[in-house]
């Protein structure tokens, strides 16, 4: 199986996007990003575990989801797109890299490849050779080389 850990703020929306967003509804998530996420699960197979903060709000159950997990929900759908899984929560001192690494070694023997698309730049160890950075500063978060860069990981 291969795996995308997917973080959302900074990946799926940017500064840009950020300035020009409607903040009286719930739109968090730039959509046309999607269709990128979706050319890539498309191109590898790959499924989806959500490593972002967001993923407190989504459950694998939906009626176990708040508003911003059907949120999440309903707008990946929109473009065929569904989650998988997430990282486990390990307390407000482990970072990112920890919450991966406990998702991989739970998934021993089933994960042929992952990659972790973030925007966050530290402590990623050994896991960078997997890693494929975004800029929601200077650029719109997810775009076309990094989909490029994730297939070539996720394909090796």
């Amino acid at each position: 199986m291969k795996i995308i850990f997917l973080d959302i703020d900074g990946v799926l929306n940017s500064r840009i996007y950020d300035r020009k967003r409607n903040r009286d509804e719930l739109t968090d998530i730039d959509e046309t990003r999607l269709p990128l996420v979706k050319e890539l699960v498309a191109v590898t197979g790959a499924k989806i575990v959500l490593s972002s903060s967001w993923r407190v709000h989504w459950d694998k159950f939906p009626d176990s989801c708040d508003e911003d997990g059907v949120y999440i929900n309903d707008t990946f759908s929109k473009y065929g797109l569904e989650i998988y899984g997430k990282t486990p929560y390990l307390g407000i001192c482990a970072n990112r890299h920890d919450e991966v690494k406990a998702w991989l070694d739970n998934a021993q023997g089933i994960v042929d490849s992952f990659v972790i698309i973030d925007d966050y730049r530290y402590g990623w160890y050994e896991l960078n050779d997997n890693l494929v950075l975004t800029n929601p500063n200077f650029g719109l978060g997810l775009e076309e080389e990094h989909v490029l860069k994730a297939v070539s990981i996720l394909n090796k």
